[in-house]
């Protein structure tokens, strides 16, 4: 398991944050670092091992469960996080 601080506290996502998660989820990473403007269905590394990662990762840390259709309409790490926090504020 990676090392996730669980929290009760409101707090939105932070890009860095989710960069983060990816880089520790994702085994096979470009040479190149990832941004909010990576299309992560385009990286090697993203199969359903690391869905699964980020999404337990996401669920534990922010309280967010994401579905394979949320995924779907997603396309950068910049859209998933701007997902993530507006799902957070509906809660």
């Amino acid at each position: 398991m990676l090392g996730v601080i669980f929290s009760n506290d409101f707090s939105y996502m932070k890009l860095d944050q989710l960069i983060g998660i990816f880089t520790e989820s994702l085994e096979e990473l470009p040479d190149c670092a990832l941004t909010g403007e990576t299309n992560f269905k385009d990286l090697k590394a993203w199969d359903s091992l690391a869905v699964l990662t980020v999404t337990d990762e996401i669920d534990m840390e922010y309280g967010v469960l994401l579905r394979k259709t949320d995924f779907q309409k997603l396309q950068t790490i910049q859209d998933l996080c701007e997902f993530v926090n507006a799902k957070r504020g509906d809660g």
